[in-house]
């Protein structure tokens, strides 16, 4: 765990095999950190299916217009069917994330926890741009303070972890190249 910690750190140089290893091996527990985070998200949606299908019925309504046509139209399809199937696709994303996290921990890539890293980025920024510009529906899909405060934790940690992944795989990369070269 100690070197999890070191090589996590972006002025800690990376000068031998062992430290990028362990430096892109952090990129693969970024993404199960992520791949967990999104599972959990996915089976609080699921045991709360019937209250977040009543929410978007409302946010429908407050979108469109109590009373019109389009909103009653929007309302009849938001069942807890659509919301299982909303949850079971964050499930399939978490999986996937998760072999990505196998994947790098193999395969020790640069692109792996970039990829992943640029998207945890943007997620992030959507995030804070959805709080400053705000939205009057968004008042109806109120999600926990505690649980954004912990979504951003994790994605900032997760961050960190890309990033390590990607120097850790950088210089993997740059390394065989060498090693090839010479």
């Amino acid at each position: 765990m100690a070197d999890y910690l070191r090589v996590i750190n972006p002025t800690t140089p990376l000068d031998n095999v062992a430290d990028a290893t362990t430096a892109a091996r952090a990129g693969a527990l970024g993404a199960f950190l992520l791949a967990a985070s999104g599972a959990i998200g996915g089976l609080i949606v699921i045991f709360t299916a019937e209250s977040y299908a009543a929410k978007l019925r409302h946010v429908a309504e407050a979108m469109y217009g109590q009373g019109s046509e389009i909103a009653r139209a929007s309302a009849v399809m938001m069942t807890p069917a659509l919301v299982y199937m909303s949850a079971a696709m964050s499930l399939l994303f978490a999986l996937g994330i998760a072999v990505l996290g196998v994947v790098q921990w193999r395969k020790l890539t640069r692109l792996i926890p970039l990829i992943l890293g640029l998207l945890t980025l943007y997620g992030l920024l959507m995030l804070g741009l959805g709080k400053i510009n705000g939205n009057p529906t968004v008042a109806d899909m109120q999600i926990p303070l505690w649980r954004e405060v912990l979504s951003v934790v994790v994605n900032l940690v997760a961050i960190a972890l890309f990033y390590a992944g990607f120097r850790g795989g950088n210089w993997l990369s740059k390394q065989a190249k060498a090693d090839r070269a010479g």
